[in-house]
């Protein structure tokens, strides 16, 4: 495992004849999170990076879903420990 992180977060919408199961489908994947769930068959989801998966592995799993109808990513963030270290030692030094 590397200290890498990375998140994505993505607006699904769903067929609404297929909604429910479209839904739990994806909340089974390992690394995703549904934040939000809109009337319209509409979510705000997250996939990261997980010791046995990839968020990118797991966007092309929505994708290929059965009531998927889109997925759209709408937020990316990639950083490693090293850079996440070095930011916070350089806002410390600023506040000095």
């Amino acid at each position: 495992m590397t200290d890498d992180f990375n998140i994505c977060s993505l607006v699904v919408h769903l067929a609404p004849a297929r909604a429910t199961a479209a839904e739990r489908a994806i909340a089974a994947l390992p690394g995703v999170e549904i934040h939000a769930r809109a009337d319209n068959c509409r979510l705000i989801v997250t996939a990261v990076d997980g010791p046995q998966t990839k968020a990118i592995d797991q966007i092309a799993a929505i994708h290929r879903t059965p009531g998927v109808v889109s997925a759209a990513l709408v937020f990316h963030a990639f950083d490693s420990a090293a850079d996440a270290e070095t930011a916070a030692a350089s806002s410390q030094q600023q506040r000095i």
